[in-house]
C-alpha cells in the first residue's frame, strides 16, 4: 500500500485511520511524501505505534511537484508482492483491501470510483473523526445528497453512487474493460509488482501537476493488462480541498508523446531511481569506512 501525501497532516491521519479499520490486515505501507515537513512526520511517527513495522515513510526534499518520483520510490521501499497506490486525501471504506485482494487476478489491473464529499462533511470527517469510511451501504442510501459535491454516475440518492450493478470486474473477462472516470488513475491504482516492473513504474519526468497516472495506465494497457473494477467496497471518499482552476497541464507534452509511441516502458522510472540510490548506498558505506576527516 502506497499512500501519496504533500502537506497536509490532517487528511493523511484520516486516511491512515481508515487504512487501520481494514477488515484485512495483512498489508504493509509506505506514506509517499513528496517534501513535506515536520507535521506530516509526527503523523507517520504516531500511526507507527499501531502499524509498527508494517508503516515506513519515502521523503524526497521539496522541489516542486514530483509526485512520479516519489511513487516510484515508495514502491521500491514497498514490500509485497502487490501494490496499492492510494492518494493522501481519500478514504478507503473498511472492505477495500478485502475487495482489491479477490480482485487482484493475473493479467489485470485495477482502478476504481470516487465518491466527492462536500466541505461540509469533509469538516466534520478532519475536525471530529466521523468515520464514514465505516458507513454501510443502508446507511449511504439515507444520508443526506447535500453533502456530497459530485461522483461518477449522478444520482439523486448517494447511496446509488456505490453501486453494485457495474459487472466491470477481473472475474467476468467478457465484460468491457473499465476505466475510471476523467481518467482518474492517480487516486487509486492497483497493480502488481511484477507487471509494474515491466513497464518500469512511473515515469519520473512528469514534474508538476497532472498526467503521470494516465502515463502509466497506457503503457499497463500496452504492456497486455486489461483494467477491472473491484467493486464497490473500493470506491475512495476523496476529502474536499480547494482547487486551482484552469491548473497548466505542463505533463501534456510527455503523455502525448507516450501515446503516439509504442514504449510500454517509463523513460526515467523504477530502475533508474534504484540505480541512482545504489550509488548513494555505496558513497555512504565509502564514507563511513573512510580515515580521512574531510566529507565524502
Amino acid at each position: 500500500m502506497v499512500v501519496t501525501t504533500y502537506e497536509w497532516p490532517a487528511a493523511l491521519d484520516r486516511v491512515l485511520q481508515s487504512l487501520a479499520d481494514q477488515t484485512d490486515p495483512d498489508f504493509d505501507v509506505v506514506v509517499a511524501d513528496d517534501g513535506s515537513g515536520l507535521s506530516t512526520e509526527a503523523v507517520v511517527h504516531d500511526w507507527q505505534q499501531h502499524f509498527g513495522k508494517r508503516l515506513q515513510r519515502a521523503w524526497q526534499p521539496d522541489a516542486g511537484y514530483r509526485r512520479a518520483r516519489i511513487l516510484d520510490l515508495a514502491a521500491l521501499a514497498a514490500a509485497g508482492e502487490y501494490i496499492l497506490f492510494l492518494d493522501g486525501d481519500g478514504l478507503v471504506r473498511t472492505r477495500c483491501v478485502e475487495a482489491v485482494r479477490r480482485a487482484a487476478l493475473p493479467g489485470w489491473f485495477l482502478a476504481s470510483k470516487r465518491l466527492n464529499l462536500g466541505p461540509g462533511i469533509s469538516g466534520r470527517v478532519l475536525d471530529d473523526g466521523l468515520p464514514l469510511w465505516r458507513w454501510s451501504a443502508l446507511r449511504w442510501l439515507v444520508s443526506a445528497p447535500s453533502e456530497l459535491v459530485s461522483a461518477p454516475r449522478q444520482s439523486a440518492r448517494p447511496g446509488l453512487l456505490l453501486p453494485l450493478r457495474d459487472r466491470r470486474r477481473p472475474w467476468r473477462p467478457r465484460q468491457p474493460d473499465f476505466s475510471p472516470p476523467y481518467d482518474g488513475y492517480g487516486f487509486f491504482l492497483g497493480v502488481a509488482r511484477g507487471d509494474l516492473e515491466r513497464v518500469n513504474g512511473f515515469d519520473a519526468r512528469f514534474e508538476g501537476w497532472g498526467g503521470e497516472d494516465v502515463d502509466v495506465a497506457v503503457r499497463l494497457r500496452r504492456s497486455g493488462l486489461r483494467c477491472g473494477w473491484p467493486g464497490a467496497s473500493a470506491t475512495v471518499l476523496h476529502l474536499w480541498h480547494e482547487t486551482k482552476k484552469g491548473r497548466e497541464r505542463s505533463n501534456t507534452p510527455l503523455l502525448d508523446e507516450t501515446r503516439a509511441s509504442e514504449r510500454i516502458e517509463a523513460v526515467v522510472g523504477l530502475r533508474e531511481l534504484a540505480a541512482e540510490y545504489a550509488d548513494q548506498v555505496t558513497a555512504n558505506r565509502v564514507a563511513s569506512s573512510s580515515s580521512s576527516s574531510d566529507p565524502v
